[in-house]
């Protein structure tokens, strides 16, 4: 097991390739976009942006336990 700079199982702490996504339902985007979802996986990071009444976003924080 290779020993790594993070610590916990010998994993380093790099960076991940990270892709911004605008959301297909409200079209938000970086500049104009009031929140973001984030997707983490083994090898990479998706942020997608939404305006905050986006249904998109709503059904996120349920799914997420944020709101009910």
């Amino acid at each position: 097991m290779t020993k790594g700079t993070g610590g916990g199982r010998g994993l380093g702490m790099g960076v991940l390739p990270t892709t911004m996504r605008r959301c297909p339902v409200c079209e938000a985007d970086e500049e104009s976009g009031e929140a973001r979802t984030v997707s983490v996986g083994a090898t990479s990071l998706v942020v997608t942006w939404h305006l905050s009444r986006c249904p998109h976003y709503r059904a996120d924080r349920i799914l997420a336990g944020r709101d009910t």
